[in-house]
């Protein structure tokens, strides 16, 4: 069985403060930018084109309220920014100095390999850091709480595999991840924005996948140790510390990598376990600059 926690290979070397932190274009999966303009474009294009045919056939009144209607998602993103904010932070334990101390000096670590800091500015400002009950559920998210803020949550079923088996590499990982969700303007309003009608057009779990790889490759840059750890997403936090990885990856060796799974990894906003581990195993064998497959 091996050693989650084991030496990382010759290329998947942990950045430290002070080293030369790759731009975020570099740091970006090839697909994100792609993906993110194809659904912009398409976006903008569908508004329009309802604009055209209601301001062709119907009167003004409806093309004002067609128009209403486009700019609709980002006061709703805008709304719900602050209220998921509030709501979320009222129910669970903010980590700071005092509390949680070792989770709080390894995610200022982070942040600071990033460029934030507790004293910055807009989105160089270290985002907070909540704690919230998992009731069973492994997660973790970064997201907005102010136009050029964000803030991390992550929850506490994540936290055991630290505190109760020790394993805070993978957790190293998780935050690192989530950390560049921030720093590569994943949390944007404008992003958020676009949603509705990418998700419509069966485009936004596209770009969500491109995304979420992107954040691997941050995670991957700050926290290699962690990257397999993230097995244990996948079997449990507790059933995951058993996992023998080398006998994981040869059962995905075993299984077709036909069209059923594209199919199923197309239609996911992260990609499939399958998929996802293998660039993660990449990464900690050769370095963070490892693309995953979108299919």
């Amino acid at each position: 069985m091996i050693d989650l926690r084991a030496e990382p290979g010759p290329g998947a070397i942990a950045h430290r403060p002070g080293s030369d932190l790759p731009s975020v274009r570099r740091l970006r999966h090839r697909s994100e930018l792609p993906m993110l303009a194809t659904a912009g474009t398409a976006s903008v294009g569908a508004v329009l084109l309802v604009l055209a045919v209601a301001g062709l056939e119907e009167p003004g009144w409806l093309t004002s309220a067609v128009a209403a209607a486009a700019i609709a998602p980002l006061i709703t993103a805008l709304v719900m920014m602050r209220f998921l904010y509030w709501s979320t932070i009222s129910n669970g334990v903010e980590v700071t100095p005092r509390q949680l101390p070792q989770l709080h000096t390894m995610f200022r670590d982070l942040g600071a390999q990033l460029g934030m800091t507790p004293e910055g500015e807009g989105l160089e400002r270290l985002p907070r850091l909540y704690v919230v009950n998992g009731n069973g559920t492994m997660n973790a998210y970064a997201t907005k709480c102010r136009i050029r803020r964000g803030y991390v949550v992550i929850y506490s079923d994540l936290l055991d595999v630290a505190y109760l088996n020790g394993d805070f590499e993978t957790v190293r990982f998780i935050l690192g991840h989530e950390l560049g969700h921030i720093h590569c303007g994943h949390v944007s309003v404008w992003r958020a924005a676009l949603r509705p009608v990418s998700m419509l057009l069966q485009l936004g779990q596209s770009v969500s996948r491109a995304q979420e790889y992107t954040a691997d490759r941050v995670g991957c840059y700050l926290a290699p140790e962690g990257a397999l750890g993230m097995v244990s997403v996948l079997a449990g936090k507790h059933v995951g510390t058993h996992v023998d990885v080398d006998a994981y990856f040869a059962s995905v060796d075993d299984h077709e990598d036909g069209f059923w799974l594209k199919a199923a990894n197309f239609r996911a906003d992260h990609a499939v376990g399958f998929r996802r581990m293998t660039a993660l195993r990449q990464a900690s064998q050769e370095g963070w600059d490892v693309h995953g497959r979108m299919l």
